[in-house]
């Protein structure tokens, strides 16, 4: 997916794991401070630099 603007994209492995998004403002974080919202696709989920060492990125996704 391409970001209307180019220079506010999140790192490839902070991107949406289910459909890849990287732009920075479709990527929400949730309350907890843990987990992002990609508003794309309404994934919810956890970015690897805030993941537990050997944790999983993937959580279920939430309406």
């Amino acid at each position: 997916m391409i970001c209307e603007c180019d220079e506010n994209l999140v790192e490839p492995e902070d991107a949406c794991p289910r459909c890849a998004e990287r732009c920075i403002d479709r990527l929400v974080w949730i309350e907890d401070g843990q987990r992002v919202r990609c508003t794309r696709c309404m994934f919810v989920y956890t970015p690897p630099n805030r993941r537990p060492e050997g944790g999983d990125a993937h959580a279920a996704p939430t309406q």
